[in-house]
C-alpha cells in the first residue's frame, strides 16, 4: 500500500480577495478547516504551507492534526510554496511514496475527490495524476516520489505547470470537475454561498 500525504497550499496572501479568503466560514468551519478535514479523511497525513498569514492560519486549524511549514518566501508564488513542501518531504524520515498537492481555497474537493486521486495512483503508482476540469487539467494533482526532488526547485507563480508541461507524457488526468472552483475573490465566495443555499 502506498503511503501518500497531501499538501495544502495556505500561503498567499488573497490580495485580490481583500482579506485572508482561508478564514472566510464555509459550513460550520472555515474554507481552511474545511480543506484540512477533508484531506484528513482520507487517513493520509496533512502538510500545510502557511505565508502571508501563518499565525491566523495556524489558529484557524487549532486542535487539526496537521504539519504546519512555514513559506517565509511567499510572495514568490505558489512554485515556492511547493517548493518548501517537498524540500521538507525530501529531508523527512517519513518516506512518503506520493504526494497530492492541492490549493486550499478549493471548497468542492472533498475526500471523495482526494480518494479519486489515491485510486488512480494505485493504479498507475509510476505516473503523475492531474484534475481534468473540464476545460482544463489543473490540481489537485499527485506526484509519485521521483518527482519529489524537481518540485523542490519550482519557483514562481506558476506553481507546478512547468513540470507538468514537461513530462506531460507521463499523466493521467482524472475527471475532477469539482476542482473547476476556487476562491479568488468575493464574488467567487457569494458564489459558493449561493450554490449551497440552493
Amino acid at each position: 500500500m502506498s503511503r501518500i500525504c497531501i499538501v495544502l497550499l495556505a500561503a498567499g496572501n488573497s490580495s485580490r480577495f481583500g482579506s485572508p479568503k482561508l478564514l472566510s466560514p464555509l459550513g460550520d468551519s472555515t474554507l481552511i478547516g474545511h480543506a484540512a478535514q477533508a484531506a484528513l479523511q482520507t487517513g493520509a497525513p496533512l502538510i500545510v504551507v502557511t505565508g502571508a498569514y501563518t499565525e491566523k492560519i495556524s489558529a484557524a486549524l487549532k486542535g487539526i492534526n496537521a504539519r504546519l511549514i512555514h513559506n517565509s518566501d511567499w510572495e514568490e508564488g505558489m512554485g515556492k510554496s511547493i517548493a518548501t513542501a517537498f524540500s521538507d518531504l525530501l529531508n523527512d524520515a517519513n518516506v512518503f511514496d506520493a504526494a497530492i498537492v492541492c490549493p486550499a481555497d478549493m471548497p468542492l474537493i472533498g475526500a471523495a475527490q482526494f480518494q479519486r486521486l489515491i485510486n488512480a495512483h494505485q493504479q498507475s503508482p509510476q505516473r503523475i495524476i492531474v484534475s481534468d476540469l473540464g476545460e482544463a487539467q489543473g490540481p489537485p494533482c499527485l506526484f509519485p516520489r521521483h518527482y519529489f526532488e524537481e518540485l523542490a526547485q519550482l519557483r514562481g507563480p506558476q506553481g507546478a505547470r512547468t513540470l507538468l508541461k514537461e513530462h506531460k507524457a507521463e499523466i493521467t488526468s482524472i475527471a475532477m470537475p469539482e476542482a473547476a472552483m476556487d476562491i479568488d475573490t468575493p464574488n467567487d465566495y457569494a458564489r459558493l454561498q449561493n450554490r449551497r443555499m440552493g
